[in-house]
């Protein structure tokens, strides 16, 4: 299953970096600078329990302020660190403007 979904964010990651903005994809794909919109949490329950005490659940607005070691973002005028791994699991929906 780890396997299955690694291929398909790295499908969804080539088509976001063509068109620069998706309907669904990956957090990863996102750049600096971008808005999103969280639509799911793929990760573990566990993992997916703890973002979301930490502000970062369905529906929440996201700003990227960081991707070169992970990802840094603004959750709700708070900053949080997640690892690429886990934020390739976070799927979002891109907000333009």
């Amino acid at each position: 299953m780890i396997a299955r979904s690694s291929i398909f964010n790295r499908l969804l990651r080539r088509k976001a970096l063509a068109s620069d903005v998706c309907a669904l994809c990956p957090l990863t794909t996102c750049r600096r600078g971008r808005r999103a919109v969280v639509v799911s949490l793929g990760c573990e329950e566990r993992e997916a329990c703890r973002l979301r005490t930490l502000g970062l659940f369905e529906g929440s607005s996201v700003t990227v302020l960081d991707s070169r070691n992970g990802f840094l973002l603004d959750v709700r005028g708070s900053r949080l660190a997640l690892a690429a791994a886990l934020a390739g699991d976070v799927m979002v929906r891109p907000i333009s403007g």
